[in-house]
């Protein structure tokens, strides 16, 4: 068992070095302008070559229908759906990468067959019929089969929204989002206090049955103010004594400063200890627009903003290059799952990308969503975006402005399109308009971003000397040299 431990343990910077890092968002009920649950997720991969696809996974033996957003080398496997909404109305995002403790791992190793982001997104969406559902199907199989890797999901539905985290091999714990709040994750566990009374969770929170005893049985148990402490007894955090380790303060904890700071006015100030109220109140109703800023925030306006320095950055961005596709999913109230569940999704890098709502009721998937690999192509969605914001980086302060007003006039276009239509469905319920809408939506998003990257094209064989005919060779190499600028190597 000891060995067995060691190698646990020895295999942990192996998991890390492959993990992703990720930003998520969830907004409650009666925190929100439009009063339904929101959440979003910068899914921030390895590569930021690595294409995404839209996929619908019709009803099978299997069960539900559900709609998903795998990566264009996971996709035959049906693995790694990150975003996904199926037919009962229940939506998940998967998975916010965060890692547990040395200490806890040694007593109960991750399992490397176990549950892991790869596998836990299509158990769900095809038997939970709500939110409370799916954390119960996902903490069921962490204790049966183990956890294979640190992770934090989001699960939801109309009437409430989910946060669990992996404690260690086989332990887990979840927390209902307050409806009056809203809730940020930056790479880390953020769980802290857990409701347990006589040995048992109170309402709004779930997990192992023995997450209390089996630490405080190993010796790592943790309290503050005389209550459990999840997160300082099962995850790893920075040790404050000697900054020893880890890179959260660069790279997690100003991602949280800032959207805290963002949505409540918390000061900035003391950052560096990595002490964060789990659940804030908004200092208004935040709407659909605040969190897409707030996925899209690279502390522009700031000295701390790296993309208009030569110097190596301070701080890890919210919005990265190597963003495979930012979401925001809105749980709307309306019983008609067709027309219900938005996912507003942007393909690469938040901030130079635009937002486009798909709806469940969607009849297919518009072939551009459908296609695209890790090289440069002319007809997949994925490289349509990604080409603009490689071009971005060519001179980012004169085309950023020109990108992302241009998006901010369109979006709000497609914003007023879109109400325009729920209208017309709510009359006649006709799913037709859903599907010409979306198809309109990413037309008008095309023309723009072909127009954007014909000007961008222009104006870098204007200031470059070295002039380009903009191939998709060409866009292979400047993509693969911005993210070598830009890494944000993290863990």
């Amino acid at each position: 068992m000891k060995i067995q431990n060691k190698l646990a343990v020895a295999m942990l910077p192996i998991l890390i070095a492959n993990a992703f890092a990720c930003t998520t968002i969830v907004v409650g009920k009666l925190a929100s302008a439009n009063g339904e649950i929101m959440f979003g997720r910068n899914s921030d991969t390895r590569s930021p070559s690595r294409a995404k696809h839209l996929k619908i996974y019709p009803v099978s033996a299997a069960g539900a229908k559900f709609s998903a957003l795998p990566y264009y080398d996971s996709e035959s496997g049906d693995g790694m759906l990150q975003v996904a909404t199926n037919q009962y109305g229940v939506a998940m995002s998967a998975t916010e990468t965060i890692t547990s403790s040395d200490k806890a791992l040694s007593f109960d190793p991750f399992v490397k067959s176990g549950v892991s982001e790869f596998n836990v997104v299509m158990p769900v969406m095809r038997a939970a019929k709500s939110a409370a559902d799916g954390i119960d199907l996902i903490g069921k199989r962490i204790e049966r089969e183990g956890g294979a890797e640190g992770f934090g999901i989001v699960v939801a539905d109309k009437n409430e929204a989910w946060y669990l985290e992996t404690a260690s091999g086989h332990h887990w714990a979840a927390v209902r989002i307050p409806d009056d709040a809203y809730f940020v994750s930056a790479n880390q566990g953020r769980i802290q206090r857990l409701g347990i009374k006589d040995g048992k969770f109170t309402d709004g929170y779930k997990g192992s049955s023995d997450i209390v005893d089996f630490a405080v049985k190993n010796g790592f148990a943790a309290y503050s103010g005389g209550e459990f402490d999840f997160r300082a007894s099962y995850q790893r955090i920075i040790n404050t004594a000697t900054g020893d380790m880890h890179n959260d303060i660069s790279y997690n904890y100003y991602r949280i400063a800032t959207l805290q700071h963002q949505f409540s006015d918390r000061p900035l100030a003391g950052f560096e200890s990595g002490q964060f109220p789990t659940f804030l109140k908004p200092t208004h109703k935040l709407s659909l627009q605040d969190v897409e800023n707030g996925l899209e925030n690279y502390y522009q306006g700031t000295a701390y903003n790296p993309y208009i320095s030569d110097k190596a950055p301070q701080y890890r961005a919210i919005s990265v290059f190597r963003s495979s596709n930012s979401h925001v999913t809105v749980m709307g109230k309306n019983g008609d799952n067709n027309i219900a569940n938005v996912e507003y999704i942007a393909m690469g890098m938040p901030s130079l990308g635009i937002y486009i709502p798909f709806y469940f009721g969607i009849s297919d998937v518009p072939a551009s969503y459908s296609i695209g690999n890790n090289l440069a192509d002319e007809q997949s969605a994925f490289w349509k975006f990604r080409k603009l914001q490689t071009l971005v980086f060519t001179d980012f302060k004169h085309n950023q402005p020109l990108v992302r007003n241009a998006y901010d006039e369109l979006q709000q276009k497609i914003a007023q399109q879109q109400a325009k239509m729920e209208q017309k469905y709510a009359k006649t319920h006709d799913v037709k308009l859903i599907q010409q809408f979306i198809d309109e939506a990413i037309s008008e998003a095309f023309k723009l971003t072909d127009k954007l990257t014909a000007t961008l094209e222009k104006h870098y064989n204007q200031t470059h000397t070295v002039k380009l005919n903009f191939t998709n060779a060409d866009f292979d190499r400047l993509t693969e040299e911005t993210y070598q600028k830009y890494p944000f190597s993290g863990f």
